[in-house]
Order: C-alpha cells, then sequence, then structure tokens
C-alpha cells in the first residue's frame, strides 16, 4: 500500500497567552464552521447536544497512525545537535563520546527493547504509559507547577447587565453549553478533532461527503488527500467525571461512570453537590440550572475557617497522608466521592478582579485554593465581575482537547446567552451543601498547605510584554515563521541578559497519532546563537542585511526542528523512554543519563508554549525550575506579546519582559530595513 506522507504539521502545545485590549478580535478560525443558529429552544432535543457532526466523534480513531520510534543514531544526532549550543567545547566532545558509546552498547539493546515493546503495543504508543505515570509519580503541588491557567475573552453581552448579576449570568451560559458538549461527546456526535491545513478547502460539506464513503480503518488516509489531519481523541473520554487521586509515591487517575448527573460548585470554601442532569441524562432547562446558582449565591454563610480545597494545592504526599486520615470519617470519605464523581467542579469566586492581566491570571493559576479543587480534570472558574477561565490537571491529556472544549463553550455561550433573559426558579432539585468533620490533625493539614500555596504564590513573578508593531501578516510578507520570531526573540533576550543561550522548551503535540502527547522542539540553535550575539554588539546596525538572512536560516531551521517534533522525530521522548526502559529492568542507568549535559537539557531555564485562540484573553503556568521562566506566548495579525512568570531569587520576570521589548523591536527593525 502506498504510503501517503504528511506534509508539515503546525505545532501546537499546552499552554497560553493572550492579546492586548488594543488588538482586532482575530478570524474564528478553528470554531466550526456548521455552528448553529441562536434561535434553539430551552427545551427539547435541540437543546441538549452542540450541532450534530457529519462524522462520529471517534471516527478517525481506528485509522490513525502509530507514533513512530525514532532511528537510535538520528535521536543521538539530534541531542548532540541541541547540546551544542548550550555547552563549552570540552564539555561538548565527553558528551559527544559518551552519546557514541551509547549508541554503539547499552543504547542499542535498550532501543531494541524498545522496538519489541512497540510491537506488542498496537492498541497504544510506547511513550503513552511512561508519560502518564511521569506525572502521577511527581511529587509536586499541581497549582502552578503542572496545572496551566486559561482565561475567556469578555462576553460584552453581560456589561450592561448589574453587577451582581454578572457572574450567575455567565456562570449559567457556559454550564450550559459545557454540558452541551458533555452530551454531544456521549453521544459521539461531536465532530473529530481534525488540523484543516487550509480550512476553506477541506473543512467543506465535500470533504465531509468523501469521508462518510471511506471505511473507518482507511479514513485518516483518506482526510490527508485533503490535507486534513485528524488527531487522537482518546484523552476526551477523561476531560469529563474523571479526576486525580493522591497516593504515595504516585498518584492514580480516576474515572466515573456515565451515571453521573452532578457538578461540584465550590463557593468560599463551601461544597454544594449540584444536579445538572435530569434521571434521564438531559440537560436541565436553563431557569433550572440558573436557579441552583443562584441558591449557592444567596448563601450566606461565611467563609470556611477550613477550606479542604486548599489541600489539593499541597504537596503530592502530604495531600495523600491527610486525604487517607479524612476519609477514615465515613461522611468525609462520602463527601470525596462525591467530588472525585462530579462532571467536573465550578468555583464561584468572591473578587472582582477588574483589568490587570496580572491579577486576573494569578486568580485563575492559583488563588487562594480556596474556591478549587486541583485534582479534577478541570476547574470552570467564574469571578464577582464576569470573568471566567479553567484551570486544568495535567496528568491526564494535553492541551489541545481542553482548547477544543473551551472553544466550543465559549462559541456556543456568546452564540445562544442562556441566561441572559430567563428568569430563574427553585430547581425540582436543589443542590445539596456537602460537609467534612476535621479533626485537628486535619486543620492542620489545611491550614499548612494555606501557608505553603501563599509562600508560592508571593514569590511568583508575572510581567507582561506586549509588542504591536508587527506580527504574523509581516512574518509572512518577510518570508519567516511567526513561532520562529518568537523563539528568536526569547534566545535574545536571555542572551541580552546573560550572554548565553538558554535551556529552551517548546511543547508540541504528536496528537496526529494514535495516544500521541507531547515532544518537545528545542529552539536554540547556532543559528539562534549566532543572531542574538550580533544583537548584543554596539554596531549590529551595520550589519543588517547580514541578520536579514541569519533570521531567515534561523526561520528554516526552526520549522525544521518543528517538523520533526509534530512527526515524532525528536529526541526527548525517545531518550525518556529508553531510560525507562533500562530502570523497569533494573539495569544499570547508562551513562549518557549521568552525564552533566543530560541534566543541562532537562534543566530548562526558558519552558515557553503557546496555544492562540481567539477565545483566550490571557493564561499562563509557572516556571518548571525554581531558576527558570515560565513563558506563555502569542502572536496576532498585528502584534505579539507573552506573560513571563519566575520566582523571586531566582530570574527576573520583569527583566525578561524589558529585554523582549528590546530585542523584539530590534528583529522588526532588521527585518523591515
Amino acid at each position: 500500500m502506498q504510503v501517503i506522507r504528511r506534509p508539515e504539521y503546525v505545532a501546537q502545545s499546552n499552554r497560553i497567552f493572550v492579546r492586548s485590549n488594543n488588538f482586532p478580535t482575530p478570524a474564528r478560525r478553528g470554531f466550526s464552521s456548521l455552528a448553529a443558529s441562536d434561535s434553539i429552544p430551552v427545551t427539547g432535543e435541540e437543546y441538549q447536544h452542540l450541532p450534530k457532526s457529519p462524522l462520529p466523534t471517534y471516527y478517525f480513531q481506528k485509522s490513525l497512525s502509530r507514533l513512530p520510534v525514532p532511528k537510535l543514531e538520528l535521536t543521538s544526532q539530534r541531542y548532540l545537535e541541541a547540546l551544542r549550543p548550550l555547552l563549552e567545547d570540552e564539555q561538548y566532545s565527553k558528551t559527544e563520546k559518551i552519546v557514541k558509546d551509547f549508541e554503539s552498547s547499552i543504547g542499542k539493546r535498550l532501543h531494541e527493547m524498545l522496538l519489541q515493546l512497540d510491537k506488542e503495543l498496537k492498541h497504544t504508543s510506547y511513550i503513552s504509559a511512561p508519560w502518564f505515570e511521569m506525572y502521577l509519580r511527581d511529587r509536586l503541588p499541581l497549582p502552578i507547577n503542572t496545572n496551566p491557567a486559561l482565561v475567556f475573552v469578555e462576553d460584552a453581552s453581560i456589561d450592561a447587565l448589574p453587577k451582581e448579576k454578572r457572574q450567575l449570568v455567565r456562570s449559567t451560559n457556559l454550564l450550559v453549553s459545557a454540558l452541551r458538549f458533555l452530551k454531544s461527546l456521549d453521544a459521539e456526535i461531536l465532530g473529530p478533532e481534525v488540523f484543516h491545513m487550509n480550512p476553506k478547502k477541506s473543512d467543506t460539506p465535500k470533504y465531509y461527503r468523501a469521508m462518510k464513503f471511506m471505511p473507518t480503518a482507511f479514513a485518516t488516509y483518506g482526510s490527508y488527500l485533503f490535507k486534513a489531519f485528524p488527531l487522537d481523541m482518546s484523552q476526551y473520554t477523561s476531560l469529563f467525571r474523571s479526576t486525580r487521586i493522591p497516593q504515595k509515591d504516585i498518584d492514580k487517575l480516576k474515572k466515573s461512570s456515565k451515571n453521573v448527573r452532578h457538578i461540584v460548585v465550590i463557593r468560599r470554601g463551601h461544597f454544594y453537590s449540584f444536579p445538572v442532569l435530569d434521571d434521564q441524562g438531559n440537560v436541565m432547562p436553563v431557569n433550572e440550572i440558573k436557579g441552583g446558582l443562584e441558591a449557592i449565591l444567596s448563601d450566606n454563610s461565611p467563609p470556611a475557617t477550613h477550606p479542604v480545597g486548599v489541600m489539593t494545592s499541597q504537596e503530592r504526599n502530604t495531600w495523600a497522608d491527610i486525604r487517607e486520615h479524612m476519609s477514615q470519617n465515613n461522611r468525609n470519605q462520602k463527601t470525596l466521592e462525591e467530588i472525585d464523581s462530579a462532571l467536573f467542579v465550578l468555583g464561584l469566586d468572591d473578587d472582582e478582579l477588574g483589568q490587570d492581566p496580572v491579577t486576573v491570571t494569578r486568580a485563575f493559576l492559583h488563588s487562594d485554593g480556596s474556591n478549587r479543587w486541583f485534582d479534577k480534570s478541570f476547574n470552570l472558574i467564574l469571578s464577582k465581575d464576569g470573568w471566567a477561565g479553567v484551570n486544568f490537571e495535567h496528568a491526564w491529556g494535553d492541551g489541545v482537547a481542553v482548547m477544543r472544549f473551551f472553544n466550543e463553550i465559549h462559541a456556543d455561550s456568546l452564540t445562544h446567552k442562556w441566561s441572559n433573559t430567563v428568569t430563574s426558579k427553585r430547581p425540582f432539585i436543589a443542590p445539596i451543601k456537602l460537609h467534612f468533620e476535621l479533626d485537628a490533625k486535619a486543620k492542620q493539614g489545611i491550614e499548612d498547605a494555606q501557608k505553603r500555596l501563599n509562600s508560592q504564590a508571593e514569590s511568583l513573578q508575572i510581567h507582561p510584554f506586549i509588542a504591536e508593531n508587527y506580527g504574523k501578516k509581516e512574518c509572512k510578507k518577510w518570508g519567516i515563521s511567526p513561532d520562529s520570531v518568537m523563539q528568536l526573540g526569547f534566545q535574545a533576550a536571555h542572551f541580552h541578559l546573560f550572554n548565553k543561550a538558554g535551556t529552551t522548551y517548546e511543547s508540541c503535540s504528536t496528537s496526529a497519532f494514535k495516544h500521541g502527547r507531547t515532544e518537545a522542539i528545542r529552539p536554540a540553535t547556532l543559528l539562534t546563537n549566532e543572531v542574538s550575539r550580533a544583537l548584543t554588539t554596539s554596531n549590529w546596525q551595520s550589519r543588517k542585511s547580514e541578520l536579514r538572512e541569519l533570521i531567515k536560516k534561523c526561520s528554516v531551521k526552526h520549522g525544521e526542528l518543528t517538523k520533526n517534533a509534530a512527526m515524532g522525530q525528536g529526541f526527548d521522548r525517545h531518550l525518556y523512554a529508553l531510560k525507562i526502559m533500562a530502570l523497569n529492568h533494573g539495569l544499570e542507568l547508562p551513562d549518557l543519563y549521568k552525564d552533566e549535559s543530560y541534566q543541562i537539557i532537562n534543566h530548562n531555564i526558558l519552558s515557553t508554549s503557546t496555544l492562540s485562540s481567539p477565545a483566550v484573553r490571557v493564561g499562563g503556568f509557572g516556571p518548571v525550575v525554581s531558576d527558570g521562566y515560565g513563558i506563555a506566548y502569542q502572536i496576532w495579525d498585528t502584534g505579539l506579546g507573552c506573560l513571563t512568570t519566575s520566582y523571586k531569587g531566582g530570574k527576573n520576570a520583569e527583566a525578561f519582559a524589558d529585554a523582549c521589548n528590546k530585542v523584539f523591536r530590534d528583529i522588526g527593525e532588521v527585518m523591515r530595513d
């Protein structure tokens, strides 16, 4: 059978940032062209689901290609290439010898063992199980460290409402749209996730008609002919009804049955079980959902003195110990089961956030923890003044699934404005207030968790950088990749501050493959070093022509790295799988993994990621190392920006934002000349 080769796949990643209020809203690319009208009644079958897809949700799942195991010699070559701009000559020569020895001896043996295992895992990918385990073994607290935050753009329709109604109205709208998404997913009428290289040509009735006649065993290959690339949807089954359970040394993921009908709402540290689906599994009428939320918002109970949700922000072994202790009480065990089994968690905050992006980001990234259950697959969060966003746990899945959900419920809630003019009434099944019985040990655990979270949040620095002098349009006019410009700018900013390259990680989705997760792009190269070094010299303006050609070469190289990563041809996941293979078979850890260079490449000073979407106003994540940066970035048609986080005593996010301001201006001057 002829193999249909895919063209370059566009990198997608797990984290995000936002656009300035001054930027025009981008085109709604990525939203389904099969959008519903705004005249759906709030009862009946049409109310229960998003518009039905021409193809079943998992239509392409059977025919997805399997994630390839790269050739060992290519992995060695790519690993050394990524290290070269980071190492002095002596260290590089030492590492080069270690890599060659690894490739010809123990590495070869481990690679053959991995290939054999891969043959036995035809239903999944070689990286899936190790990657799940990697997340679940991590003992770091979830907020800031691993859970990202996404904040929706404002809903202009609620601005005309009294302030005291905005939280109620928007939470109702988003909740109804989230339940419609859930129902469509359960019924398998949610459209398959497909990346269209040219949506105008492939996201069309002609494409869907052709796919309907394609046998499911070959449907993915037929889709390639349209330059439309189906993505893995295995993670979607964990989007709802799932949670992460803390356990000693390694957590577990728990999924509940489809019989679950409730969400859990947290307000002022109190928990409420709120039925949102009826006994037949149908979405409750809008007025009853709104009535239930209004009842919760009307509860005048003072804030909980010991909000249990804060415990989910604690170090994992500590939380596992406290949870096990609390579970010995029957009431606590039932309350925990009610939270664990919920469709998801809705947090209703009392804070008014205003317009400061740093304040907004903090609220959704960490807050004070009292209205969060960070273990849940995701928390849908609403501030008192109507800001809305999502904080999601990362072990179960990546940004592609979350972003699809985020985009869809944003569009659906804006289209229909479910509760803007609907009068609420008391629901026939009222929310039930849940209770914990806390002894001295549990209370002390909560107090310790609160202190730890407050300390980390106080240490976290957040600084935005936004430039409006050029964006995607000009980059394309200059013949360079917008993403390569962003990554080059980060390298140049780091070089400006420290006179050397920084180990850099850019997340890239491998969801074009069955059970693919992510791969790392390593943007620091000898070419980016050359440009960065040149921009720090006093005479760089006399070398604009030379620099312009170098920047174009950087773009070509970055495109190559991106394509390799998206096609499963990076080196990070392969080397990690070989390391796990050695550990699982009781073999001595090879010298490659003991080498200082391996520690350097995995100590990511610049942790970068983007998920462009017109639905995102702001978002971010913390640094992955104490002396690093977390850089969530986006580039728009006429501007670019990033939100940078760092820890006090480590790097300085404000200084990095200032350096970005300089180098992106300089890059623009070079390219415009």
